[in-house]
């Protein structure tokens, strides 16, 4: 019944939103390139359906290698940083600091140096999303249990054999952890990418569409970067349960009610 619930509350808040945003644009009498309807939109969808499926793979290609490139080098990154302290007093900082630099001020820098190609869009995603996985594996490392490590030592490993038995395995749930919180802003970082120098994409999609004014178009396309953004989450989560089998905890208890 709690699932079910989990699934109806969030279903039945949604309807009621679209209902209130139906009946308010006719009550108010919005023009649609003001605020269209949300039946004007879906019939919109519909409609471009055909058109803007070459724009979503464009934009899920893009989205898909710069998470998979921001992955990879967060991760080794956060194993240099655990391996090698002057690593992480000397390049942590700075990497630190560099995300005080909005992603999208530095789009132009990468399409002036890498072109007008798939790269720039793919670069401006992996940079958005190695941090998260870099902080969150750094993080993991640095909170492994000191007993496992002593265990290690107490058999006469050294402190290579610490690092590549236990703080290395330990970054991993972390890392996934990273990883799902990446995969949120992976297509919102390619379609930004793609508004701002593209030849395909859902970014240049809405760009083509705020042109012309087409206000249910950047609707279409709004709802279309959030449907692919909690699909990518979902698909990254699944890995991540995959990946880390000793971590699925069981369904907790119902309040009031103490395990037999």
């Amino acid at each position: 019944m709690r699932r079910w619930r989990r699934v109806l509350a969030p279903a039945a808040a949604g309807l009621v939103l679209l209902v209130g945003w139906e009946v308010g644009v006719h009550l108010a009498d919005l023009p649609a390139f003001v605020l269209p309807p949300p039946s004007q939109v879906a019939r919109t969808a519909v409609e471009v359906a055909p058109l803007i499926v070459d724009d979503v793979l464009t934009t899920l290609t893009e989205a898909g290698l710069g998470l998979l490139v921001g992955a990879v080098v967060g991760l080794l990154l956060a194993v240099l940083i655990a391996a090698f302290p002057w690593v992480s007093d000397t390049v942590y900082p700075l990497v630190t600091l560099t995300q005080t630099v909005p992603t999208v001020v530095l789009a132009p820098l990468l399409i002036l140096w890498a072109g007008f190609g798939l790269l720039p869009k793919v670069l401006l995603v992996a940079l958005t999303a190695f941090f998260p996985v870099l902080v969150a594996a750094v993080t993991a490392m640095a909170a492994v249990d000191a007993e496992h490590a002593e265990m290690v030592a107490g058999l006469g490993g050294t402190r290579r054999h610490q690092f590549w038995l236990v703080q290395l395995p330990a970054s991993v749930p972390g890392a996934l952890g990273g990883l799902r919180v990446a995969a949120t802003y992976a297509i919102g970082a390619a379609v930004v990418a793609e508004y701002l120098a593209g030849q395909s994409g859902l970014g240049v999609f809405v760009q083509r569409s705020r042109k012309g004014y087409e206000v249910d178009q950047i609707l279409v396309a709004v709802v279309l970067v959030a449907v692919l953004t909690g699909l990518l989450f979902l698909l990254v989560d699944g890995l991540a349960r995959l990946a880390t089998p000793w971590q699925r905890s069981s369904h907790p208890s119902r309040p009031g009610r103490t395990p037999a």
